[in-house]
């Protein structure tokens, strides 16, 4: 299971933190993992087009990502990255599970 903590202050996304794999099938064809990848890279790209010292991030098995700026532009979109997860949640409950503090 993929498990996805927010971890938020002031209605600001401060902190990301990701592990695990989606398991809904074997590696390469697991079409959850593939859209939670998907889902980040775009997240990640974007922010650093506005800013590339908006954020830190490390891209190991447990990824985790610190909103450094903690500006409105870097925290809507890592909002809109939120949404698309728990959108995929309600699809796939077994596969991913997201956290928000």
């Amino acid at each position: 299971m993929i498990k996805a903590n927010f971890i938020k202050k002031d209605g600001i996304i401060t902190n990301i933190k990701m592990s695990g794999h989606a398991k809904y099938d074997e590696y390469g064809k697991d079409i959850v993992c593939s859209a939670v990848s998907s889902a980040l890279t775009l997240t990640v790209n974007t922010i650093l087009r506005f800013d590339k010292n908006a954020i830190k991030y490390n891209e190991s098995n447990n990824f985790h990502l610190e909103n450094i700026k903690q500006d409105n532009i870097t925290n809507k979109i890592l909002e809109s990255f939120l949404e698309m997860l728990k959108s995929i949640e309600k699809e796939y409950k077994e596969n991913i599970k997201v956290k928000e503090e």
